[in-house]
This record gives C-alpha cells, structure tokens and sequence, in this order.
C-alpha cells in the first residue's frame, strides 16, 4: 500500500509548490507537476494550455484539439474542498464543454486533480455529480486526488517527475503571514476541532469546524482561525483568530505585535459602521495571543448572491449594489483609522438578518504588514502579486480593487480579466453607466489609476441601484 513516499524514502507533500513559489505561484507550480505527471503515467504528448485570456477550461490536454482530447483541470486546493471548490469545479466542467462545442473537438476524459482529500457529504457531492454529468455528457470523468496524485507519483514512470518536484522536501521560502497551510495539526496543547469546547480564561467557545491552521516559513509561529459559538458566559457567535507561539525570534515577536495591535483596533472600532466588535482578547506570554470579534450570523455573500455560471436579473443586480456600498461603508471607516482590510471575498463577507445586511467576516490583513502574494485566490489585486519600486503598495486602494472584483464577479459570472475587463453593461444590458465607470476604474491594474477612496465607489453604486430601482435597467 502506498503510503506517498519518493523512491522508497521522502514522503510526497503538496505544499512543496506553495513554499517553493509562494501563493501566487503555487497554481502555475502545481501544473507544471502535473503536465509532467501526465506525460510519464499515459506515455503521450501532455500540453500545458497557457491563458490567452482564456484556457478553454483546459490546464493540461493528451490529444489533437481538431479531434478527441483528454482534458486534466487542475485545482489547487490545498486547503480542503468546500461550497467554493465546488462552484470552481462545476464552472471548469461547464467551461470545457462550451469550448469543445464552440471549437468543434470532442472531449472523452475530463480528470480533475486536486492535492486534497473529500470528507464523506463532499465525496457524496462528487459521485453523484460525476454520474449526472457522465449520463448527460458522455463524458468520461475521473478524479485525482491527493490518494490518487500519490499513486500516479509512485509510479516507476514518475520516478523523474517526484524526485525534481518532492524527492527532498524543499524548505519553504519567504511567503506571506499567514498564508504556508499546514501538513498537519500545529503541535499545541489545545485542540481546534469541530464540535470541542475551547476555553480561553473564564470564556468557553463551542467550535463550528477544524480550524484553518497555518504556519510562518521558518515555524516560529502558527497561525489559526475558526468559527464558534461563545456559550460562558453570554452566548455569541464569534470569529477566533490566534496566534501560537513556537519558539522565539524576530518573525515571532513581530507577528505577536500585528495580533496585539488587531485586538486594539476592533476595540477601539467598537462595532462602528458594521465592523466587527472585540469580544475576547487572551493572551499567554508562552504560547501567544487569541482575538475573539464578535459575527452576526447568517450565510455568507457566495451563498446569497453568488458568483453563478451567469449574469443576475436586475432585482438581484439592484440588491448586489445596494450591499456593496454599505459594505463600502464599512471599509471606508476602516480605512479613516489608516488600515485596510486586503482580503475580500465573496466567502469573508456576511450577510446578516431578514435584509441581509453585510458585514466582514474580520478585519482580514489589517495591522499586518504588506506582504507579496498575500490576498486571496481570484479576488487579489495586481499589487499584491509582486511588489514593485514604480507603484503603490497594497493598502485602501487594494480594497477598492477588491471590492470592485467581487461586484464584477457576481454581476456578470465572471471574474474580471487581469488585462482589464469589458464593461459590465456588454454582458448584463442596461447595467447603470456611473457605476460600470467607476467599478472600471476600481479594477485598474494601477492603483493611482483608480477612485481616490472608497466613498466615489460607494455613491456611484448608489446612484446604479437608484437607477435601477427607478426602471433604469432594461
């Protein structure tokens, strides 16, 4: 049975591409792996598709595209699969069929590859979304997952391929904290898992799900985030955030004084403008420090208004304006106290009550220093990839950006372009003109190019739902 060893001696981790490229290459790294994977295991020609803007939902393909392919999508989940993995591997599938339509080839595989394993309801998810799709399709559909990718890696003919990318194990390299996901639990004392009460000085929390847990590049610190419920001595629902301390050193005290200085910021924020609200800040001089902020609850932005496989309806587009200029509110008092939140995604706002009033999540990277490749998958902006001596580092701008993404994303389907986008009025007709310039603009790749604050975005999203509300949309 394998067990996911190189050549009989050095075990096979995935987070080998984070740490060697960062987050912001990890992906492209992963492929890399895998168009080479793939040539070894068929004993074919493998070709890696190269985004022009678009990959024709094809990562890696064996065949003639005037023919029948096999198509490889890889998927680097390395954090596990959620709600989100699924609506990304629901808009590859969809993606590859309507190209191989479009351009007249056929595809009779389609593998999806992911260097992550599915809990049984998400396995569940996938079996019987493979035998809707192959019944409807035709289309052979397989999974390599990370079992799967080990078995392919342990292959006599993958011997090359897993010595240059795992056989040894590459130390980690300068990545953003806290971004390095972790092989495995950090080695505290206290647990972290789902359904298991955390108490943290007189206060009893009641966790929802295994926390995230990542650690910084040179392991002096670790970092985890989980939901709860509060339950001593009042009930509320809570976002934790901790840092845990492993061993000394500048890294170290540096992280400790960014989590110190998150505690004093919710605190003197004090629920203003719907931020979040310190509920609890605990700190242990030996194992580090735990913020408690206070989340309203309700489902999350993705699960309201999306991104789907398309455009909405105008009464949708309507309400999507409405809550992002109130959430545009919120970042605009965040960034009056001269922080900016720099990790904004459909899946870190909350919308909360009957209206569905939004709320961050947290305050995301706020106090922590900028870093290169910190953000999130899909939604960061230019600046965050790499850092350049020419142009502004991450900041207020970047929220703009960001916000503007998920507006764009959700109004029409699709993420915006890197290159820049086409309005959004080319895809969803009649869409308010004083807001399709500004969300224009709050996407420019250069940051001195985009609204001067958060504020014109959120009174031109104002003005759209108006126009909208009005009969404007048509």
């Amino acid at each position: 049975m394998s067990h996911g060893f190189g050549a009989g001696e050095h075990p096979i981790n995935f987070l080998a591409h984070h740490q060697r490229r960062g987050e912001a290459g990890a992906r492209e790294d992963f492929e890399q792996m895998l168009v080479s994977l793939v040539s070894a295991v068929t004993g074919r020609e493998a070709v890696l598709v190269r985004a022009n803007p678009g990959d024709w939902g094809i990562d890696v393909l064996v065949g003639d595209l005037n023919d029948e392919i096999t198509d490889w999508q890889a998927k680097y989940f390395i954090n596990g699969f959620g709600e989100s993995q699924k609506g990304q591997v629901r808009d590859s599938f969809k993606s590859a069929r309507k190209y191989a339509e479009k351009e007249g080839y056929v595809i009779k595989k389609w593998v999806l590859c992911i260097p992550c394993s599915l809990d049984a309801p998400t396995l569940r998810w996938w079996q019987r979304w493979r035998r809707e799709q192959q019944a409807e399709t035709g289309i052979t559909i397989e999974l390599w997952d990370e079992s799967g990718l080990r078995r392919q890696l342990d292959l006599p003919e993958a011997a090359t391929v897993r010595r240059v990318y795992y056989d040894p194990y590459r130390p980690p390299g300068p990545v953003d904290p806290p971004s390095v996901p972790l092989a495995g639990p950090v080695p505290t004392d206290v647990p972290w898992r789902g359904g298991e009460e955390l108490r943290l000085g007189g206060d009893c929390y009641l966790l929802h799900d295994d926390a995230a847990e990542t650690f910084n590049p040179d392991r002096s610190w670790a970092w985890r985030e989980a939901t709860a419920d509060r339950i001593e001595p009042a009930s509320a629902r809570v976002r934790l955030r901790q840092i845990t301390m492993l061993r000394d050193g500048p890294a170290s005290a540096d992280a400790r004084r960014a989590m110190r200085d998150q505690a004093a910021l919710l605190s003197s924020m004090s629920g203003a403008r719907r931020l979040p609200r310190l509920l609890g800040h605990y700190e242990d001089p030996a194992r580090g420090i735990t913020v408690a902020s206070e989340l309203p609850p309700g489902p999350v932005w993705h699960e309201v208004f999306g991104p789907g496989d398309g455009p909405l309806d105008h009464l949708t587009v309507a309400a999507v304006l409405d809550a992002a200029a109130r959430l545009a509110d919120s970042l605009a008092e965040l960034h009056r106290r001269g922080h900016s939140h720099r990790k904004l995604s459909p899946d870190a706002i909350v919308m909360t009550g009957r209206a569905y009033e939004p709320v961050l999540r947290d305050v995301g990277l706020a106090t922590w220093p900028p870093r290169p490749g910190e953000g999130t998958d899909g939604y960061r902006a230019p600046e965050q990839a790499r850092f350049s001596p020419h142009s502004p580092k991450p900041g207020a701008h970047t929220d703009l950006y960001q916000l503007a993404a998920v507006v764009h994303h959700t109004v029409t389907g699709h993420p915006p372009l890197p290159g820049g986008s086409p309005p959004i009025r080319v895809t969803v007709r009649g869409f308010p003109s004083v807001a399709d310039e500004l969300l224009a603009r709050a996407l420019d790749a250069d940051p001195r190019r985009r609204p001067e604050r958060i504020g014109l975005l959120a009174a031109a999203l104002r003005q759209g739902r108006k126009e909208i509300s009005q009969g404007g949309f048509s």
